[in-house]
């Protein structure tokens, strides 16, 4: 598949928007405090029930930061090649 550069920078915008927003995000959430007392039980639940959001979150923008550099890849194999055959 090619992509024109416009369209891969804006992508690649975006990825970096989610990834800041979710630092940010976990951030907050690491400044909370989990070692609440027992009564608090329910709040230690959603607490890490929130990291492990965050987790799984983090584990798809990885999966398409992957995805961009096969892309951009495949986009540069596409310009040796029109190169190549000029």
């Amino acid at each position: 598949m090619v992509i024109d550069s416009t369209s891969f920078t804006e992508m690649t915008s975006h990825l970096q928007r989610i990834s800041q927003g979710m630092l940010d995000g976990m951030r907050n959430i690491a400044a909370l405090n989990p070692e609440l007392a027992a009564t608090h039980r329910n709040q230690q639940i959603e607490w890490l029930e929130a990291v492990e959001a965050f987790v799984q979150v983090n584990q798809e923008v990885l999966s398409l930061a992957e995805l961009l550099r096969a892309l951009l890849d495949a986009n540069e194999d596409l310009q040796q090649t029109k190169a190549a055959l000029s």
